[in-house]
């Protein structure tokens, strides 16, 4: 092949291709390799070297063998002897190319092998070339041509007709009519590899194309001398643009209009007549929110935050600009609280006054207000003229008025709130840490009743009527009444299991001594319950309980029954005792 033939062929498929010239070299070289193993017995995983040198057009061939002492794999290896003669310093283990060229290796070359083998491989180059390239620019604008027009969206030409690129019906901006050969601009949203070559999804709609617009018609935002910190778009109807100047002196709103108007004409004439605000960016959340309502006037904003997720703005407007503050099917209020972040509640300015002059009745808050609770009967006189009277507008006075109240009421109640907090915390604080038992209580308690790790029940018995004489005459002084009352959920001993137990040597109530009274003078009638024998109370009522508490324990999963005793301990301090409770409470009476 001659020299000017063989660069001719190059130069022309690189152009045809719209490839660079070294990737058609590397695909010839790859070719020719092909070639040559199909010519010769050079197996697959054997490496063959293509060298083309384009100022003469020759064309050399190389194998790579190993250098050894002893050949034994004549195809992959070459003897030390053999190798010295081409190389002489080479040594044992070294890799040495050896020129395997055949004569005539280019008239040999069958034409339409080469053609068919080159062409394979440059259509395989062009799709991974393709992909490379789109995918450094996905997440950019680019240009093409309308192809075709279907049911499922639009096919557009990129990149001079090499690529294709699909724009779904759902990437389309509402009511966009595209017609055939129309020249569009669009955002790559995406690229995909698949074995027919790059798919590339385009995007009309994307909040992005905005971006990518302003940075395009406005120098500033591509410099970076204004930043844009958030947009909100509803495609086809209104964006919000907030942008923010990054140096002193520069009007950052004034640089995205331009003079007249200019550079956002040629945005709203590329989206189709879609209106755009552009709105300036304040660290303040309440300014911000406030211009984000644009174009309708903000009179407060009074911001409610619980929480990250949880952030309600509270906007109160003149009644004149409810309607346009929440805009067409709430268009305005949606944009906004998109580009803020905010839950964004809009009221008009009677319907605030309706809301807060209840509130501040209350003389804590009218306290918080200061001078501003003065405003307090005159709202309350304009918002009854204004109810009377229908579609009054507001002065300029009362707005002021209006706005001062509003303001001071806000910060009275958040004041009041933070305050209550502030004694909610401290109050939960003081109740999970446990207060120290004093000394002289516990020394004092434990005389008194002292109580073994397991309650036991109280033993109860009724007597007869007994003389007030006898009462008199023998006071019972040896068993005072215990400061410790203990209610346990557990059956009432009889005497013979009390001498069991004492048999046994467990702990158990001592009865109470008895009492010898004299005989009355007029008959007595026998007690129903016979004198030193246990009154049943309620012993079958209480079964029951604990036999109702055990099935609702086993059905709501507890594995394990617990005893439950409740203790009354009478003494001043009965509100710190009312705290403790469970295992503190009888930890500290086992002490």
């Amino acid at each position: 092949m001659a020299k000017s033939e063989l660069l001719l062929a190059v130069n022309q498929i690189a152009a045809d291709r719209n490839l660079p010239r070294e990737v058609v070299l590397e695909v010839l070289k790859g070719a020719l390799a092909t070639v040559f193993r199909r010519m010769t017995d050079v197996g697959s995983t054997q490496a063959v070297d293509v060298e083309i040198d384009l100022e003469t057009g020759q064309v050399r061939v190389f194998l790579q063998k190993t250098v050894v002492e002893t050949v034994e794999d004549p195809r992959h290896e070459i003897s030390l002897e053999e190798a010295r003669r081409i190389r002489p310093d080479v040594r044992v283990g070294e890799t040495i190319r050896l020129d395997v060229t055949p004569a005539n290796f280019a008239q040999r070359i069958a034409a339409q092998n080469v053609r068919q083998i080159i062409l394979q491989r440059i259509r395989e180059a062009e799709r991974d070339y393709l992909y490379r390239y789109f995918s450094e620019q996905e997440g950019e604008i680019v240009h093409g041509v309308v192809q075709a027009i279907t049911p499922h969206g639009a096919t557009v030409l990129l990149a001079q007709g090499r690529a294709e690129a699909i724009l779904p019906r759902n990437q389309m901006m509402p009511g966009e009519k595209l017609q055939p050969h129309q020249r569009i601009r669009a955002y790559l949203a995406e690229v995909r590899q698949t074995p027919r070559g790059p798919e590339l999804i385009l995007s009309r709609t994307h909040k992005n194309l905005i971006r990518r617009l302003l940075e395009t018609e406005v120098p500033e935002i591509y410099n970076g001398l204004v930043e844009i910190k958030g947009i909100a778009r509803e495609p086809g109807q209104r964006t919000k643009v907030a942008v923010a100047a990054t140096q002193p002196n520069i009007d950052a709103v004034g640089a995205c209009i331009g003079q007249r108007g200019m550079r956002i004409q040629n945005l709203v004439h590329e989206l189709g007549g879609e209106k755009i605000d552009v709105i300036e960016w304040h660290p303040d959340p309440a300014v911000f929110i406030a211009k984000a309502l644009s174009p309708a006037r903000v009179l407060t904003v009074h911001l409610f935050e619980e929480k990250r997720s949880d952030r309600t703005a509270q906007v109160v407007v003149p009644d004149d600009q409810l309607s346009l503050a929440i805009g067409r099917e709430g268009l305005n209020a949606r944009l906004a609280a998109r580009l803020t972040g905010w839950r964004i509640d809009i009221h008009s300015l009677t319907e605030a006054l309706e809301q807060w002059l209840p509130r501040v009745e209350d003389p804590e808050l009218q306290e918080r207000m200061g001078a501003a609770a003065q405003l307090i009967p005159v709202m309350r006189e304009a918002l009854a003229r204004h109810k009377a009277q229908a579609g009054l507008p507001w002065s300029a006075e009362e707005l002021r008025d209006a706005k001062a109240f509003l303001e001071a009421a806000y910060q009275a109640y958040m004041a009041r709130r933070e305050a209550e907090r502030a004694r909610r915390k401290a109050r939960k604080e003081a109740r999970v840490e446990a207060p120290e038992v004093p000394a002289e209580v516990t020394e004092k308690t434990a005389e008194k009743a002292p109580v073994p790790m397991e309650a036991e029940p109280i033993r109860v018995e009724i007597a007869a009527s007994i003389p007030e004489s006898t009462l008199e005459a023998e006071p019972i002084a040896e068993h005072p009444e215990p400061a410790l009352e203990l209610t346990a959920h557990e059956p009432i001993p009889t005497p013979a299991e009390e001498e069991v137990a004492a048999m046994e040597g467990q702990e158990g109530l001592h009865p109470e001594p008895e009492m010898e009274f004299p005989e009355p003078s007029l008959p007595m009638p026998e007690p129903v319950i016979p004198e030193h024998e246990p009154v049943d109370v309620g012993e079958d009522e209480e079964d029951d309980e604990e036999e109702e508490e055990l099935r609702r324990r086993k059905k709501a999963g507890k594995g394990k029954e617990r005893r439950r005793v409740r203790y009354e301990i009478d003494y001043e301090d009965e509100t710190w005792l009312r705290r403790m409770r469970g295992s503190r409470v009888r930890d500290w009476l086992e002490e």
